[in-house]
């Protein structure tokens, strides 16, 4: 069994988090509301999709997303990076290093994938550089043809992670090692 490191999975998520503000900012949708401190912060906003909610979910839980206050009349719940990209892709993860996490983590990028996906494809052109070798060779849910499209394939997503969710991960919660 070959798995994404966790790890590897967040970082995209957190690409994904800046591609989506990036994509608000261009459309004028971006919104920036006050942190804890009352410091304007650009907010994410995952518009209650569960394309969204999940990575979402998972960053906040690692630590990499925080929740804004919203404004009177403004839905949320929105949330802003604590790190950049760079930051991320050198930071140490291990503590959240456990199969649990990583079936969370991988449903959570299933969400997404299926959002972006078609006929099982992996869109390459939304993934981040670092995606290939990162994830995609790493992890034996994806498929890399020789023509170097890479497919998502989903019976061995539900072997390996469905089989686990639906098997006894009753909380689909991130936790670090030691802490539930």
């Amino acid at each position: 069994m070959n798995n994404a490191t966790v790890a590897a999975l967040v970082y995209e998520f957190l690409f994904e988090v800046y591609r989506k503000m990036d994509h608000d900012r261009a459309e004028g949708w971006m919104q920036s509301l006050p942190d804890e401190d009352g410091s304007l912060r650009e907010a994410f906003d995952h518009g209650h999709l569960s394309c969204w909610e999940w990575p979402a979910g998972t960053l906040q839980e690692i630590g990499i997303l925080k929740a804004l206050q919203p404004r009177p009349r403004v839905f949320g719940p929105y949330f802003y990076p604590v790190l950049t990209l760079e930051e991320c892709a050198a930071a140490d993860f291990s503590q959240f290093e456990t199969f649990d996490n990583y079936c969370i983590a991988m449903f959570s990028f299933e969400m997404l994938r299926s959002h972006f996906g078609h006929r099982g494809e992996v869109n390459l052109s939304i993934r981040s550089s670092r995606f290939m070798e990162a994830v995609a060779h790493r992890d034996d849910i994806f498929l890399i043809e020789d023509n170097g499209q890479v497919r998502f394939d989903e019976q061995r997503f539900n072997q390996k992670v469905m089989a686990r969710w639906n098997g006894g991960l009753d909380d689909r919660r991130i936790h670090a090692k030691g802490v539930v």
